[in-house]
């Protein structure tokens, strides 16, 4: 049965990869990026199936005439891949003030207004599928990420709240948690911060860890996202590739091993 997907950010990376692979489908598509340039071949390879349309998501009358063109255009949405947002690079104490609350405007509120934004028209269907995107630092954090893992964890907390909260509606709510792929996250989309010499250790130390990490191709980790949402029952957390699935296992299993070793103290603070 074809399905209506509203997605964020299909100008690179993930969002382009989902467009590119719904387009072999009879899915409906609303593709939506900040610069509608960029996604104007979407509508020349399949101008039926695909209505794009200019977004910024920290601005909210786009996200809401987005969101009534496409119920104009195909008169209801499905699935809401909620894929825009970009990474902040740097040490606590190098991030400016500009540079912090950006990353949460564009990453978390946005993110929220365009769940408030769309929320109304699931509710009167009854049915609806949030797909959030995360990330393995969503779960743990390293330097020097410790902002845009925050961005992160904030998706993870309101995700798993909304989860429940929606689905008495008939509305499933999943939270996507990538590896680390070949997309613009490193590149120019990768903001980064003015360093400090003092950090040169844990730059190197860093820089040491990426050079030896896998590398996964978008293809292939938004072929699997797209086979979770179809599934009949969709998980609320689904990290992809195999670096997030072990990572965040691993980082689990430790915070399970340091609340036992204190367990003792803390029962004493009953």
């Amino acid at each position: 049965m074809s399905k209506v997907w509203f997605i964020t950010g299909t100008s690179t990376g993930f969002g382009r990869q989902f467009v590119e692979q719904l387009l072999q489908t009879d899915n409906k598509i609303i593709a939506t990026a900040r610069n509608i340039e960029a996604i104007a071949d979407f509508k020349l390879k399949s101008p039926d199936n695909v209505h794009i349309v200019a977004l910024d998501v920290t601005n909210r009358d786009q996200i809401q005439s987005a969101v009534q063109e496409s119920i104009e255009i195909f008169g209801r949405i499905d699935i809401v891949v909620n894929n825009a947002g970009y990474g902040l690079f740097g040490m606590l104490e190098e991030y400016t003030d500009d540079q912090i609350r950006k990353q949460f405007d564009v990453n978390v509120f946005g993110m929220l207004d365009v769940i408030r934004a769309t929320l109304p028209v699931f509710k009167k269907q009854k049915s609806g599928h949030y797909v959030n995107i995360s990330s393995f630092l969503g779960t743990w954090s390293i330097p020097p990420y410790s902002i845009y893992a925050a961005t992160k964890f904030a998706v993870e907390g309101f995700s798993k709240s909304m989860a429940v909260e929606l689905a008495g509606f008939g509305i499933k709510t999943t939270i996507v948690e990538p590896s680390v792929y070949a997309t613009e996250f490193f590149g120019h989309a990768l903001q980064q911060t003015e360093r400090k010499p003092e950090y040169a250790s844990v730059y190197e130390a860093y820089n040491q860890g990426v050079s030896s990490m896998k590398i996964g191709d978008p293809a292939k980790g938004v072929k699997a996202i797209i086979e979770m949402i179809n599934s009949e029952n969709p998980p609320i957390h689904f990290p992809v590739g195999s670096f997030a699935s072990y990572s965040i296992r691993d980082s689990f299993a430790k915070r399970i091993e340091e609340i036992a070793a204190w367990e003792k103290l803390s029962l004493d603070a009953d």
